[in-house]
């Protein structure tokens, strides 16, 4: 493996930089020391024609609209009305989306710069949140790390240390197109959930967990995306699409293309996998965010999976395999 670094930008001062890490078959994943964006996946077809199967911008934006390839956090997904109670005290973020904190808010972890280095096969990314960054208590270090290997694998482990109580949910962004901008809508989803949780129409979860059997949310025997969004369900039309949480049995998910037989297999750590099927982005792909439920914290069910002490480590991982079938 061959790792290269490009200079594509500069922001605050800052080079932005893009790190290629190349495998000897020709797999390829770029990321960005900005955000720890992933901005692009090379990996061939049926025909061995090598394309890119994430979405990105067509130049470097800080703003990053839509959080393409993101990591997302301190805390991924909305947090309801913006605040939250930890220790007898309550913490108010600053609300991005409506009355919502999205993503950490304005300036979450994906609009940060983080340290590189660079490993046999891969890169460890970190960074220092000090305490009452965004809004969120502790001092915490971040550490991602994205590896590779030759059989078109990547592994994003991350891990986060606090010094005081604090709440961490960190998920990836990427959004999916195994079709390289041919078809989008043609690919086919296969998710293995009994479950999901519904959401209002503001996008937070509503605390109401509903069974998948014979509704579209039903993904056990796979469907294309086409058809899922097309269907008629009430939680549908809220999303304009999907943007829910599944909540896993088995903690695999499968997505495939029939025309160019590309397949990404994902296995997760993650007791949830948030659907997020671009519906502001004319569904042009789609996000399979592993993560814990979205709002654990102000949902006594799922409150604790969220809660993170100097004497309890956060740690999580998610593997994509990519190949042919």
């Amino acid at each position: 493996m061959q790792i290269r670094q490009n200079i594509i930008a500069r922001h605050n001062n800052t080079d932005v930089i893009e790190y290629q890490l190349i495998a000897e078959n020709g797999f390829q994943v770029n990321i960005l020391n900005y955000g720890g964006i992933i901005n692009g996946i090379f990996i061939p077809n049926k025909s061995g024609k090598i394309e890119n199967i994430v979405l990105k911008h067509p130049e470097f934006n800080p703003e990053n609209p839509g959080h393409f390839g993101a990591i997302t956090g301190h805390f991924a997904g909305r947090i309801a009305n913006a605040e939250f109670n930890l220790a007898g005290k309550t913490y108010r973020l600053a609300a991005n989306n409506g009355k919502h904190n999205l993503h950490g808010g304005p300036n979450g972890l994906d609009k940060q710069f983080w340290n590189v280095a660079i490993l046999e096969k891969g890169l460890r990314l970190t960074y220092h949140s000090k305490d009452g960054e965004s809004g969120f208590p502790g001092n915490i270090n971040f550490v991602v790390e994205y590896l590779i290997e030759e059989t078109y694998q990547l592994t994003i482990k991350y891990s986060a240390i606090t010094d005081s109580p604090t709440i961490i949910n960190l998920t990836n962004h990427s959004y999916f197109d195994l079709t390289s901008g041919s078809n989008p809508l043609r690919q086919e989803l296969m998710l293995d959930a009994d479950y999901f949780a519904e959401v209002d129409a503001s996008g937070i979860v509503s605390k109401v967990i509903t069974s998948v059997k014979n509704t579209p949310f039903d993904l056990q025997s796979g469907t294309t995306i086409a058809n899922i969004i097309n269907q008629e369900h009430p939680q549908l039309e809220i999303a304009n699409g999907l943007d829910h949480p599944f909540i896993l049995k088995n903690n695999k998910i499968t997505l495939t293309d029939p025309v160019s037989r590309r397949i990404l297999r994902i296995e997760t750590d993650q007791a949830v996998c948030v659907v997020y099927t671009a519906n502001h982005l004319k569904h042009s792909g789609i996000c399979l965010e592993t993560q814990a439920m979205p709002d654990a914290i102000n949902w006594e069910k799922y409150r604790e999976s969220v809660i993170y002490t100097p004497e309890k480590t956060y740690s999580s991982y998610n593997t994509w395999q990519f190949g042919l079938f």
